[in-house]
């Protein structure tokens, strides 16, 4: 009888027959009454017990399963994805996958240790690269000869591949050289704050020209050496040989004399600090030099203009402006997205949607819903309009009033009230769901029965036909506009009266 081997979670993993061995699983499962079975038994154990030791994995592992990774010599086991380490880190050049929160990875590459947050590696450290220096900020105690006394100052080193690129320290002092261990290469002097490599003078002020800071301070004691109480504030200067000093206020600066044509003046808003530029004029033009001078700009009075007309350009195809807001524009646009139609604005479509302006389609056609007003001419030639039939009906067939619904096919004896239309002119009672156009008026072709001459006044027949009525019938309907010889049924171009 074959053995069903169940998983601990009662499912079932796999049938081993009478007699056989079932390779399912890293270890064998053996049938009933196989020969030979105590070598396998024994095999099985030994593999458990050595948890599977290679340096490759199992190959037909399952959930649960613990292997010995001997190239590495870690116990994993296995979570349905992936080997995980049971304790340690993942070890490898590459960062690995599948890991959880806070599990560990050891970096060969670089020998550095990463923590996984869930979304990412976090360096654990150490803080160097692979091939280079300590890389790191350093806390360390330094032995001051003055300004603490002698004592053990705390202060933080930028260390970047074994050089110290600067120090912060809350006080200033004075390195003790002397003691063994203490002197840190290119610091002598120490300032409060933070002091660059290779500072050389007792005010902190100037060093090498390699150690720099690089971007924008909010404020600077000097500048290349010399203190800001040297420098010119626009609080206190003058442009003329004479001492006495200018000053900038509301009133603003006035370049090219005091009054007068050509004057401009600079003036900052008293109340928004706007600054403001004026002219003495009313004309102000902004040049440009490219091989000649160019003016592409010009404020006249309330108005801005060009130096010289049809030249300058407002943005270009490649540096657009987003949006130019006015009343209105005099002059051609290359395009449009809406057109102001009584005071709103719509677009454009070649499909019947309301609120919108009908555009030709790509076969030079207009597409609306209803048309009023007046027509000069029509495409097609007959008046038409929508009746209920009791079934559907060829084009030319004659109707009348009758059958189940509106109108019905003729018979004999009937008073035709027209043909089914095939291209009516002018649609009438278009809205009636289901309805069928019949051409009440108008050039139309007509199924007729036998022969015809052009000009014989055709009335009602059998099975939606027309016939030549006598010359005193009085249901005439239509009159012929051609002859045929044709003694059957076919279509004839009439006049429906």
């Amino acid at each position: 009888m074959a053995y069903s081997i169940d998983r601990y979670n009662g499912t079932t993993l796999t049938v081993v027959e009478d007699g056989t061995i079932d390779n399912t699983l890293d270890i064998k499962l053996i049938g009933k009454n196989y020969a030979g079975y105590g070598e396998v038994q024994n095999e099985n154990f030994l593999h458990l017990l050595e948890h599977f030791s290679s340096p490759t994995e199992p190959p037909r592992r399952i959930s649960g399963q613990i292997w010995y990774d001997s190239s590495v010599k870690k116990l994993k086991f296995y979570d349905s994805t992936k080997w995980r380490t049971t304790g340690g880190a993942e070890i490898g050049p590459t960062a690995p996958t599948g890991l959880t929160q806070g599990d560990f990875w050891w970096d060969t590459a670089n020998d550095q240790l990463y923590s996984w947050s869930g979304t990412e590696f976090i360096l654990v450290g150490p803080q160097g690269v692979s091939g280079s220096g300590t890389t790191q900020m350093k806390s360390r105690s330094v032995r001051a000869t003055s300004g603490t006394g002698g004592a053990l100052v705390p202060v933080i080193q930028a260390v970047v591949d074994d050089t110290t690129i600067y120090i912060i320290s809350k006080e200033s002092f004075v390195i003790d050289d002397a003691v063994l261990g203490n002197s840190i290469s290119g610091f002598g002097i120490i300032k409060a704050g933070i002091t660059l490599k290779d500072t050389n003078n007792a005010e902190g002020i100037t060093t090498t020209a390699t150690e720099v800071f690089h971007g924008t301070a909010t404020n600077a004691l000097a500048l290349g050496g010399v203190t800001a109480d040297d420098f010119l504030s626009i609080l206190d200067f003058d442009f003329t040989p004479a001492i006495t000093p200018a000053l900038f206020n509301n009133g603003g600066f006035t370049v090219g004399g005091t009054s007068g044509a050509g004057v401009a003046t600079l003036t900052v808003n008293i109340t928004s600090s706007n600054p403001l530029i004026k002219s003495a004029t009313s004309l102000l033009s902004f040049q440009t030099t490219s091989g000649s001078v160019r003016t592409p700009l010009t404020l006249s009075g309330n108005n801005i203009l060009p130096g010289a007309d049809s030249v300058s350009n407002i943005g270009s195809a490649s540096f657009k402006y987003a949006t130019i807001y006015a009343t209105s524009f005099n002059g051609p646009a290359t395009q449009a997205d809406t057109l102001n139609v009584g005071g709103i604005y719509r677009s454009a479509t070649a499909n019947a949607v309301v609120h919108t302006v009908a555009a030709r389609d790509n076969l030079g056609d207009l597409t609306a819903n209803v048309f009023r007003g007046i027509a000069t001419s029509a495409q097609y030639a007959d008046l038409a309009e929508k009746y209920l039939a009791d079934q559907e009906y060829e084009i030319g067939t004659v109707v009348v009033v009758g059958g189940e619904k509106e109108v019905t096919a003729s018979s004999w004896g009937k008073r035709a009230i027209g043909a089914v239309s095939a291209n009516p002119a002018y649609m009438m009672n278009s809205e009636l769901e289901g309805g069928t156009y019949i051409a009440l008026k108008g050039r139309v072709p007509v199924k007729v029965s036998g022969a015809v001459r052009k000009g014989d006044s055709l009335i009602a027949a059998n099975d939606g036909c027309a016939s030549v009525g006598v010359h005193h019938s009085n249901d005439v309907f239509a009159i012929a506009l051609e002859s045929s010889n044709d003694t059957g049924v076919k279509l004839v171009e009439a006049i429906v009266l």
